[in-house]
């Protein structure tokens, strides 16, 4: 994480630390165009579900199963499977998750029935959770610290992008063919994926440098000929002090990484309770304020540019402010427009704004989460550091609708259900100011090592 000044000065350059390749730029794109697929992947169910529903009869309670299925799936992929990839490589664990994903949406688009689909939907969540872990591990590991953040964000647009695509794609599959062209469609665009995969991904040199296998070293300078960098004779030399460490929880624990990692452990819990309650309930509250329901669908599109700029935004000034502190700003100002969106009387003007302004500042937060998680944890627990971010997002993803459901049934207003949710976006705020702190003490005591959280 980025500290309470705009540098800290503890972040050591990575292998990659001169200028970027173009071989790093095409890494970087190759992963925007997974995250494209697996943006498109997340949405094929929830744009095929109106017609499935009435083609086989399926009731909505059956259908949440499967909706949660898929949720249950990218918590195991996030908590379980992108551990791995700390164990035998970035490269591996990506190309099994693609793959998978390919053969499992191919399998989707000629399902017969509701069971083959919720076994479908289960690995295709564990697919996808695993991805999008490695995903921001491998940009975060092939880039330059001066373009790290900027590629992040754009990573994280390009799952925006795929929604966006697959909302295409399904408007001319329903018109003129039916769902099952969703998911043909999705497993063709992750097949291209792992094939690209296959021939342009490399394993990441931080890993091979960590790892120091039988031909690692060899592996290693094949990709720094490839970034036009000077191969080397020998693995850099391991600092003294540096504890040894395993993609384990328990290394997420040790007690130089431990009271940082619970910190952004709450903050992406919490954070996940308040987006995941606006991406399923915003719509409906937008109508029942009055909007037409035409309207209040059409919300959708103001928001999505919003979230883009949130990206947008984030990663351009994080490094100038703080990833850890731009991350606390926007999960404050979240908080401040979500009371102002609650008090809002019901005039579409400024209720679409104010709801394109709370989306900026969430989706702006979320990719901070990442870019504080990539840099606070060193390279041999790294995918295990953000799966567990992206773990207990899911886990808030589930909580979240619950609660906006509850408040909603129990009679509360708009106002009041904001102002609920206003108090919990203060949570990830202070947590994430608790961790500036620390590693603005920790700078300031010079109780650092090579592998200490920087905020």
């Amino acid at each position: 994480m980025a500290g309470t000044s705009r540098d800290t000065g503890s972040e050591k350059p990575g292998l990659l630390a001169l200028a970027m390749s173009p071989y790093q730029y095409l890494v970087v794109a190759l992963c925007c165009f997974c995250n494209i697929a697996d943006g498109f992947d997340v949405s094929s169910l929830a744009l095929a579900a109106p017609v499935l529903t009435r083609e086989w009869g399926v009731a909505p309670a059956v259908l949440g199963t499967i909706f949660g299925f898929a949720s249950v799936g990218l918590s195991i992929g996030a908590f379980v499977v992108a551990p791995f990839a700390d164990r035998i490589g970035r490269r591996p664990v990506m190309l099994a998750a693609i793959g998978s994903l390919a053969v499992v949406l191919l399998a989707t688009s000629i399902a017969t029935n509701v069971y083959q689909l919720l076994v479908l939907r289960l690995i295709t969540g564990v697919g996808l959770g695993t991805l999008v872990v490695c995903l921001n591990t491998t940009v975060a590991e092939f880039t330059t610290d001066k373009v790290r953040n900027v590629s992040l964000a754009v990573l994280h647009l390009g799952f925006t992008l795929g929604t966006m695509t697959a909302s295409a794609v399904a408007v001319l599959a329903l018109e003129f063919s039916g769902w099952r062209l969703i998911f043909l469609a999705a497993g063709i665009l992750n097949a291209a994926t792992f094939f690209a995969s296959l021939v342009f991904l490399g394993e990441s040199p931080e890993f091979l440098a960590k790892r120091r296998g039988p031909g690692d070293l060899a592996r290693l300078n094949r990709l720094l000929v490839r970034a036009r960098q000077q191969p080397l004779i020998d693995f850099p030399p391991v600092e003294p002090g540096r504890p040894e460490r395993n993609g384990t929880v328990r290394a997420l624990l040790a007690p130089d990484l431990r009271q940082a990692t619970l910190l952004v452990w709450v903050a992406s819990l919490t954070y996940a309770i308040v987006g995941y309650f606006l991406l399923n309930w915003k719509p409906t509250i937008l109508a029942n304020a009055g909007l037409s329901p035409t309207l209040a669908a059409a919300s959708g599109m103001i928001t999505g540019a919003c979230g883009a700029l949130g990206h947008l935004t984030m990663g351009l000034f994080a490094k100038r402010i703080g990833e850890g502190r731009l991350t606390a700003i926007y999960f404050a100002l979240a908080a401040v427009s979500l009371v102002i969106f609650g008090i809002q009387p019901p005039d579409p003007v400024p209720l679409l704004a104010m709801a394109g302004v709370t989306t900026l500042f969430v989706v702006g937060a979320y990719t901070g989460l990442f870019l504080v998680a990539v840099k606070m944890y060193p390279a041999d627990v790294r995918n295990t550091g953000v799966g567990f971010v992206v773990g207990f997002g899911r886990v808030g993803a589930i909580i979240g609708p619950m609660i906006g459901g509850f408040l909603l049934g129990a009679g509360l207003d708009r106002m009041d259900t904001y102002i609920v949710f206003s108090v919990i976006a203060i949570i990830p705020a202070v947590t994430m100011h608790l961790a500036n702190r620390l590693a603005a003490r920790r700078q300031k005591t010079g109780d650092f090592d090579a592998a200490s959280p920087a905020i």
